[in-house]
């Protein structure tokens, strides 16, 4: 027999408390050629619509025993030309330190209000052409190989699309349904 014990107060909150229960989410939109673009436009409409701290991500990178480590700081800059996402940091901070010896990291955008997320994976390597306000500060950018999409819907049937570099350009597997759980 399986002893069970009531919920606690930390669980019933978070079983109560809705998730992605908007009435309504904005369409995602057609997929793209350029992911740079689509999320510059996804980025400018969250900064229109007055989104706290749109500009915010995360950043994950490995440790040395290779071990995640994710960190939240803010995008500086998105150059679609090179599909980088530009970042500001101490090259002597952990995470500069990181992902010198190891470069792959990856980056997560999440607006609430909106619905929508992007995860992006790729090399991070300096941006020496990116300016910063202190000559403490470095430019690091996040070249992307992947960059996924993702906008909720209140009836669950969210919309994903994940978009790869290739030696030609990018391939994209158009929107596709993720049904979540309620």
């Amino acid at each position: 027999m399986t002893d069970r014990t009531e919920p606690g107060p930390l669980v019933r909150a978070l079983i109560a408390r809705p998730v992605l229960a908007a009435a309504d989410y904005p369409a995602p939109g057609p997929g793209p050629a350029d992911p740079a673009a689509l999320f510059t436009t996804w980025l400018l409409d969250a900064l229109a619509s007055d989104v706290p701290d749109a500009q915010v991500m995360t950043l994950s990178t490995v440790d040395a025993e290779g071990r995640p480590d994710a960190r939240v700081l803010v995008l500086r800059d998105v150059d679609a030309s090179t599909g980088a996402w530009h970042f500001w940091t101490e090259p002597d901070s952990p995470k500069a330190r990181q992902f010198t010896a190891r470069p792959d990291a990856a980056l997560t955008v999440y607006w609430p209000r909106p619905g929508r997320q992007v995860r992006l994976r790729g090399p991070v390597r300096p941006a020496p052409a990116c300016t910063t306000p202190s000559p403490a500060l470095r430019c690091y950018a996040l070249h992307a190989t992947t960059v996924e999409f993702w906008q909720a819907s209140p009836t669950r049937d969210h919309q994903h699309l994940r978009c790869t570099r290739t030696p030609t350009g990018w391939t994209s597997t158009g929107w596709t349904p993720t049904a979540v759980p309620g």
